[in-house]
């Protein structure tokens, strides 16, 4: 009787058991945990955290969480991102250098976006250019969250001085060269008014201490101008090989030679100073340099308020005061677009600049799972929103890659900015391809032989040029085309 009682008492059990499962089965669950990690640097922070901050919230009904894993200021942000990506260690989502992406796509670690942003209605607000630069081989792996440009920065108080247009422009090479020309024949004046003891009347980077400054700042910016596409780069896309000799080549080292052989109107020693990115900002900020071939961040990051070499004349004006600094600086700075070399005469841009700038983009390792991949991207929209960048890059003085950030009002209160976002509209970016480093460094070496005055002609620096871009590519990787010289 007891071994029936405790059959019975098992058998209850394992009844209980039972529909205690079915029911537990039968009970909806929440939704399944989606765990995504987002790398990036910290000069981004105010970028990433107000996004996820509202993702996380809208998100946490659907069960998904965000890991940050952000690269502290001090650390090669490129190096650590590049080791994560090859050790499988890199976020869901990533902030890279957009120069990397080529390297990245080519690798395998990148997603293309293409189904992505062919539905998203916020791409059309990306000129074409910034477009581009996230594209591999056909394909978008990227979204642009901020920018730079290039122009030529000139002192109004100077050309004031020099008899010449405060509001300036120029239109062709010639009209370059022709402004320097009068600032050479006053430069007595000029040293006297400033009480300085050097001026030179136009500065463009070259030689190897500069590094890819010298090609990106200022080889590209004449080579763009220098004749027309396709023949005014360093790779032909069309014909896949690198350009050994062509006009525009000619034609940019040329301008090199003129400005610190032929003319003398260039600081060469500027080139060698142990740090060559404070020298050319101070010496720019005291004066002694009039025209300064370089970037859209140095407005700020230059001679602003905080930046490395603040106007003199504006701080004892205006103290810590940033909106009377501000327009102080207005007042001694200006900036112009850089031409081609004959305005688009004869084919070539009519003016040209070269961006950079920062993207967010997507782990491949995302295609496995399609849940995760929408949660991934569903981020990046909001990180990448019109009002988001906006801001972010009105707080620290970046150019927005979106153009309708002037529609945002801390955007657009900044003449500044709202200005050269017109130079994304014809905006170019450099070849990103696997030789790219081996031959930029080409170019140093050559524009430092130029400096240096071991190369005096022209001719002579193409031979050169194209002799070691040989050695490096292969001759049957590169392409000759006729050369025009004028």
């Amino acid at each position: 009787m007891a071994s029936k009682t405790l059959l019975y008492a098992v058998i209850a059990v394992i009844i209980i058991i039972v529909i205690g499962v079915g029911v537990y089965l039968a009970v909806p669950k929440g939704p399944a945990k989606i765990k995504l990690v987002i790398e990036y640097g910290e000069p981004w922070k105010d970028l990433v955290k107000p996004a996820l901050t509202k993702y996380i919230e809208e998100m946490k009904s659907k069960g998904i969480e965000v890991q940050e894993k952000m690269i502290p200021y001090g650390q090669d942000f490129v190096k650590v991102i590049t080791n994560d990506f090859a050790a499988g260690t890199a976020g869901d989502i990533i902030i890279v250098d957009s120069f990397m992406i080529p390297s990245y796509a080519s690798a395998g670690y990148l997603y293309a976006l293409d189904d992505f942003v062919s539905k998203w209605s916020d791409w059309s607000q990306y000129p074409e250019p910034m477009k581009k630069i996230v594209e591999w081989n056909g394909k978008v792996y990227g979204v642009m969250i901020d920018t730079d440009v290039r122009m030529i920065w000139y002192r109004k108080d100077i050309f004031e001085m020099a008899g010449l247009p405060k509001n300036w422009q120029p239109k062709t090479w010639d009209d370059i060269f022709k402004a320097a020309e009068v600032l050479k024949e006053n430069a007595d004046k000029i040293k006297s008014a400033l009480g300085i003891d050097e001026f030179y009347p136009l500065y463009i980077p070259a030689g190897t201490k500069w590094g890819e400054g010298t090609t990106m700042q200022g080889f590209y910016m004449v080579l763009l101008g220098a004749d027309k596409p396709p023949y005014n780069r360093l790779y032909d896309y069309d014909k896949g090989k690198w350009i050994c000799k062509s006009t525009a080549l000619w034609r940019a080292f040329k301008f090199y030679i003129d400005v610190y052989q032929k003319y003398k109107i260039g600081p060469i020693e500027y080139n060698f100073a142990p740090d060559v990115w404070a020298t050319h900002r101070k010496v720019f900020s005291e004066g002694k340099v009039a025209m300064d071939i370089g970037g859209s961040w140095e407005w700020g990051e230059g001679w602003g308020p905080k930046g490395v070499a603040p106007l003199k004349a504006c701080v004892g004006e205006c103290g810590n005061d940033t909106t009377c600094y501000t327009n102080c600086e207005a007042q001694h700075i200006g900036y112009a677009k850089m031409p081609g070399y004959s305005g688009g005469a004869h084919g070539e841009p009519q003016f040209v600049t070269v961006s950079g700038g920062w993207a967010i983009v997507l782990n491949a390792n995302l295609a496995k799972d399609k849940n995760k991949l929408e949660a991934a991207w569903k981020l990046v929209e909001m990180i990448a929103s019109r009002d988001n960048i906006a801001k972010f890059c009105a707080k620290y003085g970046k150019i927005a890659p979106r153009i309708d950030a002037v529609q945002v009002p801390e955007y657009a209160k900044n003449a500044y900015l709202k200005n050269v976002t017109e130079y994304l509209k014809f905006t170019d970016f450099r070849d990103a391809l696997p030789d790219y480093p081996k031959v930029s460094n080409i170019i140093q070496e050559i524009t430092e032989k130029i400096i240096r005055g071991k190369i005096t002609d022209p001719d002579q620096a193409l031979n050169e040029y194209c002799n070691m871009l040989k050695e490096t590519v292969g001759a049957d990787n590169v392409v000759e085309y006729q050369v025009v010289k004028s």
